[in-house]
């Protein structure tokens, strides 16, 4: 009984997500996978679709990480050298917005673990220390204030949280297994790319990171 009150409190302020596409990545050692769909919902776009070629799994950082990458059937293998936290960059070709008319350029933009405390990506959430909760939202290394950061909880609920004056943002993990956080930040700035021009840039970032320690999830007991 205690045990399920505490799940019930813990569950507080956490709720059923939804959302837009997201690439994320997912590791075992030396191999990681890449996956374009919603983590939340167990979503993953297929091959045999239209939308999973968009990725190609061929920016990984740091430089000279990436050794082989290999198309699955819902997913990229990204065969690894011996790196701690990696990155995975993805820029989709300029196109128009959803209920818009303004031409948008989307970055997708995925990072897996939280032991180094610096920047890989141009949108990243770098911890202030090591495997630690609290975390800098950085846009080109300048603080993001003020900017709505959404984790993902083992459970696949989540729970949105605003970046302080200084892009600081502290998070719970109550629960051993995989997070997922997500940050979006829309750039103003005019550009042109592969000779195709843009009014906007839309840069999509998610971090994963797995707690090796914590409560075990379980459905609370009715």
């Amino acid at each position: 009984m205690k045990k399920s009150l505490l799940t019930l409190a813990l569950v507080a302020g956490f709720s059923l997500s939804a959302g837009a596409h997201q690439v994320w990545l997912e590791r075992e050692g030396s191999v990681a996978k890449a996956y374009y769909g919603h983590w939340s919902h167990d979503f993953m776009e297929k091959r045999s679709g239209k939308r999973l070629g968009e990725i190609k799994g061929k920016e990984v950082l740091p430089q000279g990480a990436l050794q082989k990458s290999e198309p699955l059937e819902d997913g990229i293998e990204l065969k690894l050298g011996k790196v701690k936290d990696i990155a995975l960059i993805e820029a989709l070709d300029p196109r128009k917005g959803k209920m818009v008319e303004t031409i948008i350029r989307t970055t997708f933009l995925a990072r897996h673990g939280r032991s180094e405390t610096k920047a890989l990506m141009e949108l990243d959430l770098v911890p202030q220390s090591a495997e630690g909760n609290t975390f800098t939202l950085l846009f080109r290394d300048k603080p993001l204030a003020r900017t709505k950061v959404t984790i993902y909880a083992p459970h696949k609920w989540s729970k949105s949280l605003m970046s302080d004056d200084e892009g600081k943002v502290t998070i719970q993990t109550p629960w051993k297994g995989m997070y997922l956080m997500e940050a979006s930040y829309m750039d103003e700035a005019k550009g042109v790319v592969n000779g195709k021009e843009y009014e906007k840039s839309n840069y999509v970032m998610t971090l994963v990171f797995v707690n090796e320690s914590g409560i075990a999830w379980a459905e609370p007991a009715k």
